[in-house]
Order: C-alpha cells, then structure tokens, then sequence
C-alpha cells in the first residue's frame, strides 16, 4: 500500500511539474509577445511584416483617405508609405508610428526611450522618469490582454476615414460621417468587415468593444465639449466595476496621441512630450474621479489643474472658459496664461458675451461635440510663429481671430441662422477650417462660412 501511494505520490509530481513547465512557457511567450527587436523597428521586413498581419493597414494607402488637418503633411523620403508607394500617405504614417509606439512604452529601456524622444526639444523633453510611468502601466495593462489586442485597437481607430471601410460598411446601412461614432456601430454591427479583429479570441474581442466609445479622450484633454462628453462613460459602470480594464483605452490613447504628429515625421514622438504626459496624467486622475463624482465635477477638477498650469487665480473673470481655450491651444506656463488674460481683456463686450456662451465648457449641451477645434488654433498659433510673430501675440491673435471666429460659427448654427438646420445628432467639423487657417490665415478677416450636411464647415474668402 505505501508502494502505491509513492508511485501515486511521484506521478502526481511529474503532472505537477508538466503543467508548470506548460504555464512557464506560455507565461513566456506572454512576455516575449511585448519585447521586440528595436534594431529591426519600423525597418521595410518589419513594415512587410505588419502589412501581412493586419491587411486593413493598406486601406490607408490610398488618397481618399481623409487625413488630420493637424500640422502640415510632409513629404519625407524616409517615410513607410514612401518606401512602399512612392509617396506619402498621412494616416497609415500616424497609425504605424502608434504601434512603433506602443512598442517602445512597453519595451521600457533606455535605447527605447532615446527612439521615443528622438524629435523633441530638450526644454519640452519627456522625461525618463515619466517615460517608466508610461512603461509601468503598459505592463499593468498587458498582464489582463495581450499586445495583439491593444496593436488591433490602435489600427481599427482611423478605419472610419478609409473608403475601404465605409463602403463595406454601406452595404450594413452604416453612413455615418463622424470617424469614432462610425466605428462604434460598426463594431456593434457589422464587426466582420473587420478580418484581423475578428481573428482575435472571442474574449479580446470583448474587452475592446466594452470600452469602444465610451469616451473620446482628445475630447477631454482639449475640452472639445462640456459635461456631456463624459455621459457614456458615466453611465457605462466600468469606472466602479472594471477600472482595470478601462485601462486598455487609456493606453490605446497615449499611443495615438504619441503618434499625432507622424505624417510631419515618424522618427518618434514629437507630441507626447512632459506637458501632454502631464496633460494625460490629469486626465485620468479625473477620469477615476469620475467614478464617484458627477460629470460637472470631474471636468471641473480638470479644468482646475489647467488653470493652475497657466497661473489663472480662481477670482479671475472667465475662469474656467480661458482654462478651456488654454487647454484647446495646449498652452501650459504662466506667461501663456497672462497672454490669455490680456487678450481675453481686449474684446468688445458684444464678443466676449460671444466666446463665453459658445465655450463656457461647464453648461451642459444635449449635442455631439464639436470637432477638430483645437486642431484650428494649434494650426493658427504654428503659423502665426512662422510668420516670426512672439508667443504672446501668436496667442493673442488666435482668440481674437480663431476662437472668436470659431465661437460666432457655433452660436449662428445653435441659433439656426445658418443654411444647415441645427440637428443635435450632427458632428460639426472644422477639420478643413485647421487645414485653411494653417495655409492662409488671413481668411478669418470678414469670412462667410457653410455647414454642408455632414456638419463640415468651410470657410469662404470675401470676393
């Protein structure tokens, strides 16, 4: 009888050892799955590689494409599209610098962090140290999905601007104008037309389309809106239920926000430098905040920090509104904040009732947020440097002329004084406004507008 329980014992053991050995490799491969060859990075194998693993990439080489009107596209010889086609295509250049991203905030070592910061100023430097934050919570957020599904929720982000997608999405009745609501029905009803997510396990699947579309995160860092913009993630639960797992659209977004400015150069991160982590980091502090607090008061305590970043005093007339602006210029020193102050000083009475109805970011509006405003005034404010005018009055000149100019458009629209009738459930797009007043910003002087049925607004030049 002892004889039988040892050689019971002893098998018991080996089983034992077996299935650890099992769960040691695939523990392994876990975390192989997260480290990548920095060598071979963004080279023209490594881009053939990615082509063949997620054939919807090439749905982005094509000029149909509706690319951010954010900066100038550059025509750079190194770019990936280039080497592939001979030119250069914005969003496939954005898209793939967001996954040469991802891999370099989970990578985490120095070599990555030199690459990550390789385009930024020195005085606007990420710093190392906030570097390994980034790299912490990538890994916090890989021990619940896998890279694959962060990687696929990067791509699936600027499918809705592909021909490609919407056609096949025609064909489900899907039509709608707006890129992030586009996606979110798809993904509800026709997520087949996507191959490489419907590839994922069932479970991945699951967990990306739990946080899709809860929040739109470049909404809430530059307050594109007021309170509503947090309604869907309020509602959700998931900040009381699965805080952890809302974890995976955050990193998905400092990724995308690490990639901005790709299409200008893909070398690195031009854009997520130590005040946008900084930027980031307040965003989710309030987002967390949001779980047991109201959406007003969330916004609120965001604002708050932006106002302190920019040195405004709490008793300072339009507070929250000259945060918001800030926030929407990416403004972040207190000699900014004083050139917002000073302007803001400088407008009639009839204009400044104008701004602080159209941007008062704490009244609540039952409309879609309006879109690509920022893009307008970082464009504005880039050129006016260009043309060698200060800071202080690049600043100066993008309220009186853009978020004036801006502010009118909006509060002619909610008033229905414009040819397009206002319809709440319409996404207004300054996108092509961001590309105008970047290339001619002398157009803001006595401009008319239209608003064409999918909410893009075009600026048109007195004749």
């Amino acid at each position: 009888m002892t004889f039988f329980y040892e050689k019971l014992n002893i098998r018991f053991i080996s089983s034992l050892l077996i299935l650890c050995s099992f769960l040691f490799v695939i523990l392994s491969a876990q975390t192989q799955a997260a480290k990548v060859d920095l060598k071979t990075l963004g080279s023209d194998e490594w881009i053939r590689t990615m082509m063949q693993k997620y054939p919807e990439l090439e749905w982005l080489l094509d000029k149909s494409v509706q690319h951010t009107q954010e900066g100038k596209a550059e025509d750079f010889k190194h770019s990936w599209s280039y080497r592939l086609k001979g030119e250069n295509f914005p969003e496939f250049e954005r898209t793939i610098l967001s996954i040469v991203c991802l891999y370099l905030i989970t990578d985490g070592s120095l070599q990555a962090y030199n690459h990550f910061t390789e385009l930024q100023p020195l005085q606007d430097k990420l710093s190392l140290a906030s570097f390994k934050h980034l790299h912490e919570f990538a890994q916090g957020v890989l021990k619940d999905v896998p890279l694959e599904t962060v990687e696929i929720n990067l791509l699936l982000g600027d499918m809705g601007k592909t021909q490609i997608a919407r056609l096949k999405a025609k064909e489900f009745g899907i039509s709608e104008p707006d890129h992030d609501i586009f996606l979110d029905a798809c993904l509800e009803e026709c997520p087949q037309i996507f191959t490489t997510f419907m590839a994922l396990p069932l479970e991945q699947q699951e967990k990306i389309k739990k946080v899709a579309g809860l929040v739109h995160f470049g909404h809430v860092t530059h307050v594109e809106g007021g309170p509503e913009i947090l309604t869907k993630l309020k509602e959700s639960g998931i900040l009381q239920e699965d805080p952890n797992g809302f974890d995976l659209a955050i990193l998905t977004y400092i990724c995308d926000v690490s990639a901005a400015l790709g299409h200008v150069d893909n070398r690195g991160s031009k854009v997520l430098t130590q005040d946008t982590y900084k930027a980031i980091e307040a965003v989710k502090d309030s987002i967390h905040f949001l779980a047991t607090h109201d959406k007003k008061e969330a916004l609120a305590m965001y604002l708050s920090k932006r106002a302190k970043w920019l040195g405004l005093n709490k008793h300072t007339k339009a507070y929250f509104i000259l945060a918001r602006i800030g926030a929407m210029m990416l403004l972040f020193s207190p000699e900014e904040g004083r050139a917002l102050i000073s302007c803001y000083r400088t407008l009639s009475k009839t204009y400044a009732n104008i701004v602080n109805n159209a941007m008062d970011p704490l009244i609540l509006r039952h409309e879609r947020t309006p879109t690509y405003v920022p893009a307008v005034l970082v464009n504005l404010l880039s050129t006016y440097s260009k043309q060698g005018m200060s800071k202080t009055e690049g600043i100066k000149r993008c309220v009186q002329d853009g978020m004036r100019s801006i502010a009118e458009i909006l509060e002619q629209y909610r008033a229905n004084k414009t040819k397009q009738p206002y319809n709440p459930e319409l996404t207004i797009n300054f996108n092509k406004v961001a590309g105008q007043v970047r290339d001619n910003p002398a157009i803001l002087k006595n401009f008319t507008f239209t608003i064409d049925s999918e909410g893009l607004v075009t600026l048109n030049a007195p004749s």
